[in-house]
């Protein structure tokens, strides 16, 4: 897959909508008060870099999230596709969780680390069979590619 041009506000604003429904977010006022902000920041000057409470980036909400052109619009800046929140999870992790399997693949196609441990031993595989979100419906093939992922040393 490779990368699109970098997507509008057009193709981004959409996707925070998506970010502010899944439940983790609505029902957190701190998170939906930095996924506002850094809406507001995307929108107005191109770029968000700070950290919420958990010290997650703005790559792990596109990656819960399934927001593939705001990850591509973040990406375009070069961050580190396995940035650790303060539980040592990469937004890999987060997109296996909720089955995101086209942010899987960006993030693998960027150089992301599929058995990437956080500081539970956890990868990310672990959290698409153990913790999989029952919010989102589309584990198989996301279980199958990161199978495929993993045997070809990725």
């Amino acid at each position: 897959m490779r990368m699109k041009s970098t997507p509008g506000w057009s193709d981004i604003g959409p996707e925070f909508d998506r970010l502010k429904n899944i439940k983790r977010i609505s029902l957190n006022a701190k998170l939906m008060a930095f996924v506002d902000k850094a809406q507001s920041s995307l929108q107005s000057r191109g770029r968000f870099k700070q950290r919420d409470c958990y010290k997650r980036s703005l790559l792990h909400y596109a990656a819960m999230g399934d927001c593939t052109n705001l990850l591509q619009h973040l990406l375009q800046s070069k961050p580190n596709v396995d940035s650790r929140d303060q539980w040592g999870r990469t937004p890999l992790s987060w997109a296996a969780e909720y089955g995101s399997l086209a942010v899987a693949k960006i993030l693998l196609e960027q150089g992301a680390n599929i058995n990437a441990l956080d500081y539970e031993d956890c990868s990310p595989l672990t959290y698409l069979i153990h913790a999989a979100n029952p919010e989102i419906g589309r584990h198989e093939d996301t279980m199958a590619y990161f199978r495929e992922a993993q045997t070809k040393g990725n």
